[in-house]
């Protein structure tokens, strides 16, 4: 239920699977998931880039492949300096004999207010990141590790999560997160920590919603970037999130 999940492009992958993967398909499990969340703060790696957000997204899986899109946009005079955002990303699980799991993948943050498509001179209109993720499968808390690093803005990101789900009813869950991260880029760095907590219920077995609440913690104080420019560093927050998706 975070931003840190949900971390080549969708639409050259869209072809790819309609050319050399079509044959493939067939003998593959094809997955679909839909969905959009509604959060009070769009906060990504401990630092809050928005306030209410509307945030939609898709996902299409073909064998170990994924490919997605994932939006944001900000709702209210609050959210009036925080530009759109639009991700397009894919990603290769590695297959690996015991608990081990190794998902790759590469992402394009993309943001229209600051230029065209694929413009990444700057990083205003864009950036290229690329990750690496090792899960501990069937594992106590789910442990694991991601890597990332953007290629424009040369910044490096480490994170670790832990998580665990509990049933708590016939068609109802709670999952409690835990993530810890640092970033190390040209000319900044921080380190950042964030819990969370959601309850879900199941209407059908594709059909689902969630209600979450989070707490994140910021190293530097500067979590909120509209409190920043009112001169009021923050580096703590509390924060929540509802949303709807659906697969198929």
């Amino acid at each position: 239920m975070s931003n840190t999940i949900r971390r080549a492009l969708l639409a050259a992958t869209i072809i790819a699977g309609s050319t050399g993967l079509a044959s493939a398909a067939s003998a593959q499990d094809v997955s679909v998931s839909t969905g959009v969340d509604l959060v009070s703060d769009y906060v990504f790696r401990g630092v809050s880039l928005a306030d209410t957000a509307v945030q939609p997204y898709a996902e299409v899986s073909i064998g170990n492949f994924t490919a997605g899109a994932w939006a944001s946009t900000g709702l209210g005079n609050t959210s009036i300096l925080a530009g759109d955002e639009l991700d397009l990303y894919a990603g290769y699980s590695v297959p690996l004999d015991g608990p081990l799991s190794l998902d790759l993948g590469i992402t394009y943050y993309h943001y229209p207010q600051g230029g065209s498509l694929f413009e990444t001179e700057d990083g205003a209109a864009g950036t290229y990141e690329v990750s690496a993720a090792v899960g501990f499968n069937d594992v106590a808390l789910a442990p694991s590790v991601a890597a990332y690093y953007d290629l424009t803005l040369e910044a490096f990101t480490l994170e670790g999560a832990i998580g665990h789900s509990v049933g708590i009813g016939e068609k109802q869950g709670l999952d409690l997160g835990l993530t810890v991260g640092l970033v190390d880029g040209d000319g900044f760095s921080y380190e950042w920590g964030q819990a969370s907590a959601a309850v879900s219920h199941g209407f059908t077995d594709d059909v689902s919603v969630y209600a979450g609440v989070n707490y994140t913690l910021n190293s530097e104080d500067t979590l909120n970037y509209s409190k920043i420019l009112n001169g009021d560093p923050q580096g703590d927050l509390f924060w929540a999130g509802i949303g709807i998706s659906a697969g198929f």
